[in-house]
């Protein structure tokens, strides 16, 4: 119980979202506020959607919703939330785990070497067989391809008692937890929020990227549990006070005629604590310039 309360007062201390003035029921968007929220949506997307080889994309907050607070003001901040999850394919699963049975049907690397000269040597002597039009000399090959055949025969039965001995000694567990060792993250997450104070934990520490000063990594206190996670701030945000082991960091408001325009926003990209220098590698591939350009 007590690694639940901490868990959820890390996630509360991330980023904590500052309740504004019009929440309550809701209405359609006007033509203005729901042409600059298309075009934040697209924006968004866009700067998000370079693909990982070997996973799959799922977006969310990019639903054609377009709902806004009933007594949202023309010169507030109107908060959203974006995200994409990158997830290992399970096509991409398959086939590791395929390619390693397989590879194991073929032997050890001396038997697949053995099996290789093999087939080479008995390539070479059917084509001299054929070639060929002494009997005898047939009659020779015939008798080596035979030989050739028998040693063939005998190293297959020596790789499938092999397979079926592994296979009895519980070895197709092992293979799927070694192929599972083998594969790349199961999951990374990129989360956008445009238009929201945020707090930074005491746990995160300045993160060098050339051209955005406001930015942190941490591997405590991130939104996902046991992650590694690099927040970058993009926008006029101003540094508070400390709150509760986190840093206030506030939006400043810039009217902009609809609320659905952004003034600023929280990147933040993560992924398994192990694999630090893959969500930095995720980071980027996301187009930090175009989200920029889209902020006053």
């Amino acid at each position: 119980m007590n690694r639940r309360l901490a868990c959820t007062a890390m996630l509360l201390l991330f980023a904590t979202i500052a309740m504004a003035d019009g929440d309550g029921p809701t209405r359609n968007m006007n033509p203005a506020e729901n042409a600059a929220y298309g075009s934040v949506q697209k924006t968004i997307r866009s700067a998000l959607s370079v693909p990982l080889p070997n996973y799959t994309a799922s977006f969310s907050g990019f639903e054609d919703r377009y709902q806004i607070f009933e007594g949202m003001k023309s010169d507030q901040m109107f908060r959203m939330d974006f995200a994409v999850k990158h997830t290992v394919s399970p096509e991409f699963e398959q086939k590791q785990a395929s390619a390693s049975v397989m590879n194991r049907t073929k032997g050890t690397p001396q038997q697949q070497e053995k099996m290789a000269e093999l087939n080479s040597k008995d390539a070479e002597l059917k084509k001299a067989r054929d070639k060929t039009r002494d009997r005898a000399e047939k009659d020779r090959i015939r008798a080596e391809l035979k030989t050739v055949h028998e040693e063939q025969n005998r190293l297959s039965a020596e790789i499938n008692a092999q397979i079926q001995a592994w296979a009895a000694s519980g070895g197709g567990v092992t293979a799927q937890q070694e192929t599972v060792k083998g594969l790349p993250p199961k999951e990374f997450n990129v989360r956008l929020r445009p238009n929201q104070d945020v707090r930074i934990s005491d746990h995160a520490k300045p993160y060098p990227l050339a051209g955005y000063q406001t930015s942190f990594e941490q591997s405590e206190g991130c939104v996902d549990f046991d992650s590694y996670c690099i927040t970058v701030l993009l926008g006029p945000f101003e540094k508070g006070k400390r709150i509760s082991g986190s840093t206030q960091y506030t939006l400043r408001n810039t009217p902009l005629g609809v609320p659905t325009k952004p003034r600023g926003l929280m990147l933040v990209v993560s992924g398994p604590k192990e694999k630090p220098e893959k969500v930095k590698e995720l980071l980027g591939e996301v187009d930090l310039g175009r989200l920029n350009a889209m902020l006053p």
